[in-house]
């Protein structure tokens, strides 16, 4: 994740998310990491971060290297949304 270029991410059926540079619309990064299908995916605003969900019933949440810094597996069933919120950690 960089601060001084437009980036839109995608998550995939593929269990990948991808990291696209907006101007030549190519793939500059691939997250891997969930067992199942991704079905939601944000940037954290304030932590720089990419948040993801997945049908492997967890929630990651990945740094700037594009590796997991933490996964949430509570025994949730899927996982279907997530957010997050200015001006804060949540």
């Amino acid at each position: 994740m960089t601060e001084d270029k437009l980036r839109l991410i995608s998550g995939s059926d593929d269990f990948t998310v991808k990291e696209w540079d907006y101007e030549t619309k190519r793939c500059v990064g691939t997250l891997e990491d969930h067992t199942q299908n991704v079905t939601s995916c944000c940037v954290h605003p304030q932590l720089h971060s990419i948040i993801t969900t997945s049908e492997d019933n967890t929630i990651r949440l990945w740094g700037p290297e594009n590796r997991p810094l933490l996964t949430l597996d509570y025994g949730l069933q899927r996982v279907w949304a997530v957010g997050g919120k200015q001006g804060s950690c949540q």
